[in-house]
């Protein structure tokens, strides 16, 4: 196989077996060996400590590391299953999993309810879709007025109804 079985690899900080990981998420085996490249220029990008830190994931995601990012705040919050402050590699890998073409779609809700139930309620409220949008527009550095987004968000939420 790839040069991810080698012995500097297994010692790489949050290293997995990429057999293990494959068999856990909808990658191949060397779908996650290419992931683990990935992984590891990422967390190289500004501190060569072998762990995804906070800013390092919004270098990859926005290449921007110093613009305060909901989007990637919440991203990273997921990702960091353990709540340690950093991502792991099996992590990475499982965390991406749910953006896989063959990815169970329950898995692919979960996560969006998830990204935008900002204060883990188990519910989504209409100040936490609010606060998302915003977060949105300020991102593409597209300008609405306050009363525009009142209007997006009651649609939203009568479109939710119907549903």
């Amino acid at each position: 196989m790839g040069c991810i079985f080698s012995k500097e690899n297994r010692q790489f900080p949050g290293y997995e077996d990429p057999i293990n990981l494959a068999s856990q998420t909808a990658f191949s085996v060397s779908e996650v060996e290419a992931l683990f490249e990935l992984y590891k220029s990422i967390s190289s990008s500004i501190i060569d400590d072998g762990l995804i830190n906070r800013e390092e994931f919004q270098l990859a995601i926005f290449n921007n590391r110093k613009k305060e990012n909901l989007l990637a705040n919440r991203l990273f919050d997921l990702f960091d299953v353990q709540q340690q402050g950093f991502i792991d590699f099996g992590d990475f890998v499982r965390s991406l999993s749910v953006f896989h073409p063959n990815a169970p779609e329950e898995d692919k809700i979960e996560f969006s309810f998830k990204l935008y139930d900002l204060d883990n309620t188990g519910f989504i409220e209409r100040q936490e879709v609010k606060q998302m949008l915003i977060a949105l527009l300020s991102e593409s550095e597209m300008k609405l007025a306050d009363e525009t987004i009142e209007i997006i968000l009651d649609k939203v939420r009568h479109s939710w109804r119907l549903m």
